[in-house]
């Protein structure tokens, strides 16, 4: 079953509607809910992207699309270990650290994220949401 997890830039961009990353985070989630694909974050994105949008709009506006995403995904456990390995890792992000250990305990093999740069490379596929639609979209007419 294809895993993927979500990372809070495209969530952000899906409820902030920044442009120009807006149209694609949209054509991302109806694909993703299409496909059926199992959807993962974390609570800590959930937390990010809630703090961000209620300082955006309101504290309403940002319960109100929490609420959406949690029917849209599943939310992957972090915890001490997870932490542990973040703590440990060479990478420069520790938020994205967090993310990338947590994707990996809970068998996630691809991570959909405009930050790209600041994943560590070759354990998992690390995937700007274009990129992600592009290979699926080859993946079907192949």
């Amino acid at each position: 079953m294809n895993k993927v997890f979500l990372d809070a830039d495209v969530v952000l961009d899906l409820y902030v509607e920044r442009q120009p990353h807006h149209n694609i985070a949209l054509r991302l989630f109806t694909e993703l809910k299409r496909s059926k694909t199992n959807c993962y974050t974390s609570a800590l994105v959930v937390a990010n992207v809630y703090y961000v949008l209620s300082k955006i709009e309101s504290r309403q506006y940002a319960i109100d699309k929490m609420r959406r995403l949690r029917s849209l995904v599943a939310i992957a456990s972090i915890d001490e270990s997870i932490l542990d390995d973040a703590l440990a890792s060479p990478y420069k992000d520790f938020e994205d650290s967090i993310q990338f250990y947590c994707a990996v305990q809970s068998g996630i093999k691809t991570i959909i994220t405009r930050n790209t740069r600041d994943y560590p490379k070759g354990r998992l596929l690390v995937a700007d949401p274009m990129q992600y639609l592009n290979a699926n979209a080859l993946e079907k007419k192949g």
